[in-house]
């Protein structure tokens, strides 16, 4: 089956937001945030060598806030509820840190908006910009050019067409944060290698995990079942995010 043309107009909508960020020492993230989070968390700790701590926003309120000192948070939330409770209970503690979200909120918080129907990806597109900018290296320079989206519409094409869309997807640890898009996009097809009950199936993995992946499936093919082997070969930092992208593209494919 062709790709539909206008599948790719997804690309068009992806737009970076110029922002800069402090010295923080934590990322709390909610629901659905987790592509942009752990860009953040993976790119600070491979570019500038520094170790940062992330949690899920109710880790952070309930197990972590009360007992540790967080010089600076970076809070990465959309749902009312969560700025809510991170507004009674960490602005009264004085607590400093900075609120990237998709939309425009009430938050006591200083706020960075990244609008957009694709606000998860223009959100880690944008960190990526952020983080390359001020640590300069080889591999700083190749995410730069990775995350130029200009020239991908054929790299994603091929890629596409390596996926069987009546299989479902099984994805690598790596690849792990792009999870709830690819669910809200393709449904409870999606899963990762640490989930049971596993058939007929698409293992995506990465350069850096491909051993892991092939090792799945060759466990799956002892088993009798179907297997499609895909390598996202970019950069581990944007393999999340243009697995991600591929997800938009497919939606309408599967839920023909």
């Amino acid at each position: 089956m062709p790709l539909p043309e206008d599948g790719f107009d997804i690309i068009k909508k992806i737009k970076l937001t110029n922002f800069e960020l402090p010295k923080f020492s934590t990322i709390v993230y909610g629901y659905r945030m987790d592509l942009p989070a752990y860009t953040l968390l993976r790119g600070k700790t491979a570019l500038s060598g520094e170790i940062v701590k992330i949690l899920n926003v109710y880790d952070f309120l309930y197990l972590d806030v009360p007992y540790s000192d967080n010089a600076y948070t970076v809070f990465l939330l959309n749902e009312d509820d969560e700025i809510r409770d991170i507004d009674n209970v960490v602005v009264p503690l004085n607590a400093k840190g900075v609120l990237i979200t998709c939309r425009e909120v009430s938050s006591r918080l200083k706020k960075i908006v990244v609008s957009g129907e694709t606000c998860e990806l223009n959100a880690s597109l944008s960190i990526i910009s952020w983080l390359t900018s001020i640590y300069t290296s080889p591999r700083s320079k190749r995410l730069q050019e990775e995350i130029d989206l200009s020239d991908v519409k054929d790299w994603l094409q091929e890629k596409i067409k390596q996926i069987d869309i009546d299989l479902d997807l099984l994805i690598s640890p790596t690849l792990s944060p792009s999870l709830p898009i690819l669910r809200m996009n393709l449904g409870k097809k999606v899963k990762t290698f640490y989930e049971n009950d596993f058939s007929d199936s698409n293992v995506i993995y990465t350069g850096v995990d491909f051993m892991v992946g092939r090792k799945l499936a060759h466990s799956l093919r002892s088993k009798n079942m179907k297997v499609k082997e895909v390598q996202i070969d970019t950069d581990p930092l944007t393999a999340p995010i243009y697995l991600s992208i591929m997800s938009y593209i497919l939606k309408d494919r599967t839920r023909g």
